[in-house]
């Protein structure tokens, strides 16, 4: 099996109790922390931003995400993900074929 290594970032108190119940919190989505997460794009329309924050909130009642990072050692994620660097960082392999790589573009 060939794959990778994702990393999850949690505070102690999380992350000792998703190793107790061999389990991840699926966040939903108008619970992230980025009130932008999901929304590439800005609108100078109000009908349309009003449009896609229902749209949001609509995928919200139905969908959540679990983020992670191929990364553990960044140190600006351990202080946004992991409790302000006080936390820990589990990892997890995970097949090839259940991965997609994140392209950023400015």
């Amino acid at each position: 099996m060939s794959g990778m290594r994702a990393y999850k970032f949690l505070s102690v108190q999380c992350g000792l109790k998703s190793l107790y119940e061999r389990r991840l919190k699926i966040a939903r989505l108008d619970e992230l922390n980025d009130l932008f997460e999901l929304v590439p794009f800005t609108f100078s329309d109000e009908g349309e931003r009003w449009a896609v924050e229902q749209t949001r909130l609509e995928l919200g009642k139905r969908y959540g995400i679990v983020c992670f990072s191929a990364d553990w050692s960044n140190p600006v994620i351990w202080a946004h993900y992991s409790d302000k660097h006080r936390g820990v960082s589990l990892g997890f392999d995970i097949q090839d074929e259940r991965t997609r790589p994140i392209k950023y573009v400015d």
